[in-house]
């Protein structure tokens, strides 16, 4: 079979599996049972999703889409993360945890490993499987969110689907028409995000409908050839680089057109370098930039005394150069993943703690519904206030519209004209100084704000699903807040 066959048989799998776990939980197609007809064990998991379902009822508008929604995201989650480990394993960055070999009884190393340290797993349903994959999805969520048990698409399927599925993963490497090497692949996440959603591409396209916002990533898709990312990437960053160190040798290494002789921009700090692709996909511009950015790293650490820590480069690089938006989960995923990798080789024990690429699938109530948390006991004036719920009625429609959305455009021109009309407004007395002082206050204090009101709104639901995607939010802010280099 071609890889787009596996990866459609396994997606089938995943969802089927996440079908039956709903079905369970009274989670219907087409209506929800009374939480009281479940057994009383499932109640916790049925709130959680309950939640999640709230949540996306606002979004999609009705409970079976919102189910559909849930599915989906549940499915391509779980399939992430199992081709993130598939593709770690390829590049050995740690012992096989979803390979089995026959010299490990049909298990992995890490399982067998695992039984030998808890025989008691041995008595369990195909040995533990589903314990022990929960075990090493904990060891890897200290290094990376997406394996977090606080992640809100976690949920795991029952043992027997969970076999099925990665026995399904295990066959890609054994079919000779797609070759034990397929994971170790450098575009191998770009490839798996085009077929995993070559079938519904197909089936919207012959639907004739209207291309909504849910369906613009499934429409806008194409995967970039590694040439044309070379090039863009080689003469914007690239270039932008030897307009600051004309000398480096780089230009040796990447194909730079009119490379500069002289030097014509100036001086920066390489960790101040930023570079956004305002749609990512699955990553091929990230990925490589991050190749291009290592580089640079070691040419200013060699050859121009900068300050860095070689072993510092990879988290340099996520936390200070890269950012990226998509309007599809799935694709971030795969380019949070991708990076991941990227600095795991270069550094054994790099933690993932923050990246600044971001879904905006993200979903928040009106502004109506939260105004009290932003505005009582804050002190704040009419235009500041007004500045709150603009931002946040921006922020309010960031699933349908992603980057396209200028919040980070209309924020910093709102600052600027708050502070004109403040400094218009007081005569320049000690008062004046007073109220610009406050002013830039409240700038600096402004995201904080807007965190701790997220954080209280989400509190006071109770609600893990909402915390977590209104951080979702919070980052979309900052990084369309930040100002770039124009090329």
């Amino acid at each position: 079979m071609k890889l787009t066959d596996h990866v459609n048989n396994i997606r089938s799998l995943v969802y089927k599996a996440y079908n039956n776990r709903f079905a369970r939980l009274g989670l219907g197609e087409t209506k929800q049972l009374d939480i009281s007809l479940i057994p009383a064990e499932l109640y916790s998991l049925r709130i959680q999703l309950d939640e999640m379902l709230e949540n996306h009822i606002g979004e999609t508008g009705n409970y079976k889409a919102a189910r559909e929604k849930a599915l989906d995201e549940l499915s391509f989650t779980l399939f992430n993360r199992i081709a993130a480990i598939k593709v770690m394993e390829a590049r050995h960055l740690f012992p096989e945890i979803i390979t089995k070999r026959a010299e490990h009884g049909d298990r992995s190393f890490a399982h067998k490993a695992w039984l030998e340290l808890n025989p008691n797993g041995c008595n369990l349903e195909l040995e533990g499987l589903e314990y022990f994959l929960e075990f090493e999805f904990g060891k890897l969520s200290e290094k990376m969110q997406l394996f977090s048990p606080d992640h809100p698409y976690a949920l795991i399927p029952f043992t027997i689907d969970l076999n099925e599925i990665i026995d399904a993963f295990n066959a890609v490497e054994q079919d000779k028409d797609t070759g034990e090497d397929t994971w170790q692949s450098d575009d191998i996440l770009g490839w798996l995000y085009e077929s995993y959603n070559s079938l519904k591409k197909k089936e919207h396209k012959e639907s004739g409908k209207k291309t909504e916002f849910d369906k613009v990533s499934l429409q806008s898709q194409v995967y970039t050839p590694r040439w044309v990312v070379k090039f863009l990437v080689d003469n914007s960053l690239g270039k932008l680089y030897l307009e600051m160190f004309p000398s480096s040798q780089i230009k040796e290494k990447y194909a730079i057109a009119n490379a500069p002789q002289t030097r014509v921009r100036e001086k920066k700090p390489l960790h101040e370098i930023m570079l956004i692709d305002p749609a990512p996909g699955s990553g091929n511009f990230l990925l490589y930039a991050f190749d291009l950015f290592y580089d640079l790293y070691i040419d200013q650490i060699e050859n121009y005394g900068a300050d860095y820590d070689d072993e510092q480069i990879p988290a340099l690089i996520i936390e200070n150069n890269l950012y990226g938006i998509d309007l599809d989960d799935r694709a971030v995923q795969l380019a949070q993943t991708g990076l991941f990798i990227k600095a795991l080789t270069k550094q054994r024990g790099f933690k993932m703690k923050h990246v600044n690429v971001v879904s905006s699938d993200f979903f928040l109530p009106p502004y109506s519904e939260v105004k009290h948390l932003f505005e009582e006991g804050t002190g704040l004036d009419q235009a500041q206030k007004e500045l709150m719920a603009d931002v946040w009625t921006d922020l309010h429609q960031a699933y349908q519209f992603g980057s396209l959305i200028k919040v980070g455009e209309r924020l910093n021109e709102r600052f600027e004209a708050l502070e004109s009309i403040h400094r218009k407004s007081y005569m320049p007395d000690l008062f004046w100084e007073q109220n610009i002082f406050d002013f830039e206050n409240f700038r600096i204090e402004f995201y904080a704000r807007l965190e701790q009101a997220v954080g209280r709104y989400a509190r006071s639901k109770n609600n893990n699903f909402l915390k977590t995607k209104a951080n979702d939010a919070l980052i979309f802010l900052k990084i369309l807040a930040n100002k770039y280099a124009h090329y």
